[in-house]
């Protein structure tokens, strides 16, 4: 595809396969291609979507030992023996795959779950493979029993021979011997035998030196134990073999789903390798976009450094079709883009920016920008760099011209046009003529258009055609050097004798030059200049609004969660309030039974007076209670605090005792166990209380209606710790009202309400008896409770 090749798509393949880890993967990764069916675009996204959260929330197991078994399986399934580094490889990558699997067992990823879930689990094959197998290929001794005892067998007849032949180096032949030392000759211990004393030595001669006065021989003992090692040996070769051929076994019969495992293995690594190599150029997935297009908010070229490199902000969209066979659409008003400014000023590399974009995205390759919409397309085209072809005796005009005319014969509907300097290459009135021409018979044919040109002429065009929108590359007029940055919606100047100038060309070289341009044509080129400082100003204006807006917001948020945290305080206020509401309405109710249970007892009017009188004070401590958990007005702190005075520090509702003369506006006071320093501040003079305040503010309680108590409560439905809180405020409420008796409903199911009723009841101090009700009033779902 000749639009790969000059977007240079090639080096994002290479960098894909550097994040390849198993060979058919890096295999893949240099033969991918984007997709031009939206379903299949979107289906490739979303796996590298998938592959890109895999790898950020977990580190995966490596697949870098998933080989290329497959012509070993293949070998073994078919009763082959494979050797031992073989097969230890198919253990390690059959274990690989398995970990592979388990970790995506732990996370939803169906997309990716679907490359290993008929991977094989053989655990115990594994285990008997690294158990008898070294990486090498080298069998360990517990390989099997018998070869375990073969080898020790094999290291003693070695040890025999070693201490034989060392005697003849040692014992009385040592003066026989030309070096008392021993040596190798075909695999046989041998001894350097003087050639004279030849004879005095029974054995076989392996070897003569090259002067002939040595002879290296084998002893006859040697020899005898020697035989014995070898046939050990030989026993030991054989059982290796059968231990190998008995794994080839077990391997070859899981060798077809193995090989079909490998195979989704490494697809699923080159998933992988999209969503690292998008890691690693802080890519984003793009987002969809209606109908065929692509909208890029900052934008990096993936090839060139992320740190020097300007983003890119561009909008391309494919027009409707107008072939006469087919329903005849508008195409949208900001569509096809054309590109001008200055030479070098970046016109090509936003156009490479876009393309690659296109064909990464299309890939399943996240794409390195701020924010990117696509609505895939069905094509892309490009005519990029100098197309000459001195082999075809080409020009560069008649290489562009050549790919034009396969576009426009081949074009469908929704195809991504890139043309770099349309119409360049001949004449300037007949070449503007033709690029314009082409631009309108793409347009018709439904694709989106990037461009770049100097004509003036299209310029014009593409202001005032329907369709189509200038952009332009940036210029510095102040440094005399492009900013890179592209401007949609105005015309750039092509700025080319000020970039003259600034390469060295002489000034009154530039000044003829400006002489040779028409009137008209010096009008445009400031026109041109005037707009792009005007959009500069713009863009200006727009940012430090943009700016103002944020800070706003960011304001906005401040308060926001400043009355987030308010209400949280309130809330939290409020619920600890309620708490000692609910404590102390508990306590004035036992105390309030307590009252009746006495008035009971004493039958007489007497004890009802002193009744009446405790209610009383009940109340008033009940009315002190409220007013304390009433809001407090700030109050005046006391100059003069001394020693032994009663005094309440802020925060504590207990009265202390100042111990010890203020100092340095702190003062030492006694509370209870606790001796506590504070400041002067903290603390307010409490008056002297009569007896009777002090039992009131022990008990802390508010007097609660007793006349409205009910007979009867229904604790059903209700979750366990709700129905303990509501029996504990029924219970108060009926021993305060004096009730001889009371029903509570706790229903049947499985006995939970039931066993905490009866157990609240049987530790209450005034409760006398409880038991269940008869079958007629409940039975098992109601206890009745009698009080004392």
């Amino acid at each position: 595809m000749h639009a790969l090749r000059v977007l240079e798509f090639e080096a994002i393949r290479k960098r894909l396969q550097d994040h390849c880890e198993t060979p058919l993967a890096a295999a893949s990764a240099l033969d991918v291609a984007p997709s031009f069916v939206v379903d299949d675009v979107w289906e490739l996204l979303e796996q590298t979507r998938e592959g890109m959260d895999f790898i950020a929330r977990q580190s995966p197991p490596s697949l870098g030992p998933v080989k290329d078994p497959r012509q070993a399986l293949t070998r073994a399934s078919k009763g082959g023996a494979l050797g031992g580094q073989e097969i230890f490889a198919i253990a390690d990558t059959l274990l690989a795959m398995r970990r592979m699997k388990e970790a995506l067992k732990q996370r939803e990823y169906p997309r990716l779950w679907r490359y290993v879930e008929f991977a094989p689990e053989h655990k115990r094959l594994e285990d008997q493979i690294f158990e008898s197998l070294e990486p090498d290929g080298y069998i360990k001794d517990g390989a099997s029993p018998e070869l375990a005892s073969l080898r020790q067998k094999k290291k003693s007849a070695a040890a025999r021979i070693q201490d034989r032949i060392q005697s003849y180096t040692t014992g009385p032949t040592r003066d026989l011997l030309s070096d008392p030392i021993t040596t190798m000759r075909d695999g046989r211990y041998v001894i350097p035998v003087k050639s004279e004393h030849r004879s005095k030595v029974r054995g076989i001669v392996h070897d003569t030196s090259s002067t002939g006065a040595t002879v290296f021989i084998e002893p006859e003992e040697v020899l005898q134990l020697g035989n014995a090692l070898r046939e050990i040996e030989g026993r030991e070769r054989a059982e290796e073999v059968r231990v190998l051929a008995t794994l080839s076994g077990k391997v070859g019969a899981i060798a077809n789903e193995a090989i079909g495992a490998v195979e989704q293995v490494a697809l699923l690594d080159l998933v992988l390798a999209k969503a690292k190599l998008g890691h690693d150029l802080h890519a984003t997935i793009p987002q969809p976009l209606q109908g065929t297009g692509i909208k890029i908010q900052g934008g990096r070229h993936p090839l060139l450094d992320s740190k020097i490199v300007v983003p890119l902000d561009i909008e391309i969209y494919a027009s409707g079709a107008s072939d006469p066979k087919s329903e005849i659409r508008n195409p949208p008003s900001r569509g096809s883009v054309l590109i001008t400014g200055p030479n070098t000023g970046g016109k090509t590399v936003a156009i490479k920016t876009v393309g690659l974009f296109v064909l990464m995205a299309q890939s399943g390759i996240p794409v390195p920008g701020l924010d990117v919409r696509l609505g895939p397309f069905t094509q892309v085209w490009a005519d990029i760099g100098d197309e000459q072809s001195l082999e075809q005796s080409l020009s560069t005009f008649s290489g562009h011209i050549r790919n034009i005319a396969a576009a426009l014969k081949d074009m469908k509907q929704g195809a991504l046009v890139l043309l770099d300097e349309v119409g360049a290459g001949t004449d300037p009135a007949e070449g503007a003529a033709l690029a314009r021409a082409i631009l309108v018979e793409m347009q018709r044919c439904g694709a989106a258009i990037l461009a770049s040109t100097h004509y003036g002429e299209l310029k014009a065009f593409a202001f005032t055609a329907e369709g189509f929108q200038n952009a332009a590359m940036e210029f510095d007029t102040k440094s005399l050097r492009p900013t890179y940055r592209l401007i949609m919606g105005a015309p750039g100047a092509s700025q080319a004798l000020r970039i003259a100038e600034r390469y060295g060309i002489p000034g009154p070289v530039v000044e003829k030059a400006k002489e040779g341009l028409g009137e008209q044509q010096q009008d445009l080129a400031r026109m041109l200049e005037s707009l792009e400082q005007a959009q500069k100003r713009a863009r200006a204006a727009q940012s430090e609004a943009d700016k103002k807006l944020a800070e706003l917001q960011k304001k906005d948020a401040e308060a926001e969660r400043k009355l987030a945290e308010a209400r949280e305080v309130r809330e939290n206020v409020h619920g600890k309030a309620q708490d000692a509401i609910e404590a102390a309405l508990r306590e004035i109710r036992i105390e309030a039974a307590r009252v009746f249970d006495e008035l009971k007892r004493s039958g007489n009017q007497g004890g009802v007076e002193k009744s009446r009188k405790a209610l009383k004070e009940l109340q008033e401590v009940g009315t002190e209670f409220a007013r304390e958990l009433a809001p407090k007005k700030p109050k005046a702190k006391t100059s003069r605090l001394e020693k032994g005075m009663s005094v309440r520090i802020d925060g504590y509702t207990q009265v202390g005792t100042l111990i010890e003369e203020p100092k340095d506006g702190n003062a030492v006071v006694q509370m209870g166990i606790m001796k506590m320093t504070v400041p002067t501040t903290s603390i307010e003079p409490v008056a002297a209380k009569p007896d009777n305040t002090t039992k009131k503010a022990q008990t802390n309680m508010r007097l609660h209606k007793a006349q409205t108590a009910s007979t009867e409560i229904h604790l059903r439905a209700m979750r366990a710790e709700d129905a303990e809180r509501e029996l504990e405020r029924f219970i108060d409420d009926a021993v305060l009202a004096g009730l001889d008796s009371v029903r509570i409903v706790h229903g049947k199911g499985e006995g939970i309400l039931r066993k905490i009723t009866q157990e609240y009841l049987r530790r209450h101090p005034h409760v006398r008896s409880h038991k269940l009700a008869d079958a007629s009033e409940g039975g098992e779902g109601v206890t009745v409770a009698v009080f004392r």
